[in-house]
């Protein structure tokens, strides 16, 4: 009953996930385009992810201010705004990415670049996944919870994957920095699955205290 009564914040909290899932849209064309070799349409495609930011910030400020004019228990609304901060963070980092790229602009050999496109694309469904376990926290409890364990499973293969990649960019015949930089490059896009583990986190949190 608490998301039917309270349908503002919930449209309000998907708003801001829907904006975020835009965002990263266009963070996985910047990356793309970097790769290759089109540094002037990355920078355009970064300005939109930083202008994606802004807009998921605003619906998270109005998301806020609702939830605190309402009639919520304190467990509930600590827990709502908990979730708006992780789903921030998610998008802080897809900003933080292609500052990364358009500051520090590294030269990314070309044999990893699939590897770095699955970094990123598995990063975007473990995002995706736990969109759709929100959508379904309305509906069902528990199929919430086991749609937001999903998410666990991508970011497993995130870390394999960033295992692999680093592992073969330190094997290299690189400069040490040039390896450094490629390595803090692929953890920074490992952070998208984390994050999205942590918002599907707390779905399971939010599942478990409804059933209760």
């Amino acid at each position: 009953m608490l998301f039917k009564k309270k349908g503002k914040v919930q449209k309000l909290i998907q708003e801001q996930i829907n904006l975020v899932a835009q965002g990263l849209g266009f963070l996985k064309e910047a990356v793309e385009l970097y790769l290759e070799g089109d540094k002037e349409e990355c920078e355009l495609k970064t300005r939109v992810v930083e202008q994606m930011e802004t807009k998921a910030d605003e619906a998270k400020r109005e998301a806020e201010k609702t939830l605190y004019e309402g009639m919520y228990l304190p467990l509930f609304r600590e827990d709502f705004l908990d979730l708006m901060e992780l789903i921030d963070d998610v998008a802080d980092e897809a900003e933080r990415i292609v500052d990364f790229l358009s500051i520090e602009n590294p030269e990314i050999p070309s044999p990893w670049n699939e590897k770095m496109r699955e970094i990123v694309e598995k990063g975007i469904l473990a995002f995706n996944l736990f969109r759709e376990s929100f959508m379904l926290l309305r509906e069902d409890t528990q199929k919430a919870f086991s749609h937001a364990y999903k998410v666990k499973e991508v970011e497993k293969e995130v870390d394999r994957l960033q295992d692999g990649l680093n592992r073969e960019i330190f094997q290299s015949n690189l400069q040490l920095a040039h390896k450094i930089q490629l390595r803090d490059l692929v953890i920074r896009m490992g952070f998208i699955s984390d994050l999205s583990e942590n918002a599907a986190d707390k779905i399971s949190m939010i599942s478990i205290k409804r059933r209760i």
